[in-house]
């Protein structure tokens, strides 16, 4: 199951009286325990029932009679177990029966990273219960999740901010979530976020630091592009997310040059790259400091290595200051 088919079920008030929630997205994992939770604890007195177990500590026999007692003053109980996947054989062992027959009163959510599949704990799972998946999105598919995030807020939101949030973050919902929440209070009042509020949160600190580094890679300075690297993940800014956004810069610039290869003027730049008057002119200087060649290897460098992230376990930091010796001539 994906998590918007369980959220449509939670909306219909159908609860399930067994979950496992597993995946690499703790964002969403977070968004779907607590939809369940509150459905499930809805008019309760959580205190009276409601109990938290922790796989690799739990005493099966006391998660066993958590989730076989009758609810108090209320249609169910909730008994939760993180860290599922910490369980050991035989823990599993003695949970499946109740897998295969759960107590109707009783909501049993598991959460873990991951899963076996083939195992009959798991197959007793979905067979009486729902087990959700939650992985980071294809980028194709974050327009949808931007949208859903920003209606949580009570805000609309513009197609070109969305394709702008893309370019920049990437697939990370969580840091979207952060852009969200930092543009509707820029927003206020207004229910509808356009790419001029995006641009105007976003070029911030972070942005300034991508821009620098930029200009110290197209003047081949070492010392300067580690420098501003160095600055931008000290801020707590993710390897995927300066990688995103030095991916980004680059293909304006390319864009940028592309245009004035082919004879075009810096006002015809101007109508293609839509950026705000005090970003643009940072951004035009930057074109003259690169050759075309120079932006298809950055641009490829990036590209691939932007993949390894998403794809492979590689040390990302160390990876990203290699990415700054070859950017900057080091080979």
């Amino acid at each position: 199951m994906k998590p918007e088919e369980l959220y449509k079920e939670i909306n219909a008030v159908k609860i399930r009286p067994v979950y496992y929630l597993f995946g690499d997205d703790d964002y969403m994992k977070d968004e779907s325990f607590n939809k369940i939770r509150d459905a499930v604890l809805k008019g309760a007195i959580p205190d009276f029932n409601s109990d938290v177990f922790y796989g690799g500590e739990v005493e099966m026999a006391k998660l066993l009679s958590a989730a076989s007692t009758l609810p108090v003053m209320a249609p169910r109980r909730l008994v939760v177990l993180k860290d599922a996947d910490k369980l050991k054989a035989a823990e599993e062992a003695e949970l499946l029966p109740y897998l295969e027959d759960p107590s109707p009163g009783t909501t049993l959510l598991l959460t873990g990273r991951s899963v076996d599949k083939r195992k009959k704990f798991f197959l007793a799972i979905n067979k009486n219960g729902a087990a959700i998946e939650h992985s980071p999105p294809y980028e194709r598919e974050m327009p949808k999740w931007i949208r859903w995030v920003a209606k949580k807020r009570g805000f609309n939101i513009s197609d070109e901010a969305c394709s702008f949030l893309v370019d920049i973050i990437g697939n990370d919902i969580a840091a979207v979530a952060n852009e969200i929440e930092k543009v509707s209070l820029y927003a206020g009042e207004r229910k509808n976020i356009e790419l001029e509020d995006i641009e105007a949160i976003s070029v911030d600190l972070k942005s300034r630091t991508v821009f620098q580094l930029i200009d110290a890679i197209g003047t081949k300075n070492l010392k300067s592009s580690l420098e501003n690297l160095k600055k931008l993940l000290d801020g707590g800014e993710s390897t995927l997310l300066i990688l995103s956004m030095i991916l980004r810069q680059i293909r304006l610039i390319w864009t940028g040059l592309d245009i004035l290869n082919k004879g075009g003027s810096q006002a015809d730049v101007k109508k293609v790259i839509k950026l705000p008057p005090f970003v643009f002119n940072g951004y035009f200087k930057q074109i003259r400091l690169f050759k075309e060649k120079d932006l298809k290897e950055a641009h490829e460098e990036i590209f691939q290595l932007d993949l390894k992230f998403k794809s492979t376990r590689i040390d990302q930091v160390r990876a990203l200051e290699l990415l700054m010796f070859r950017l900057c001539g080091f080979k």
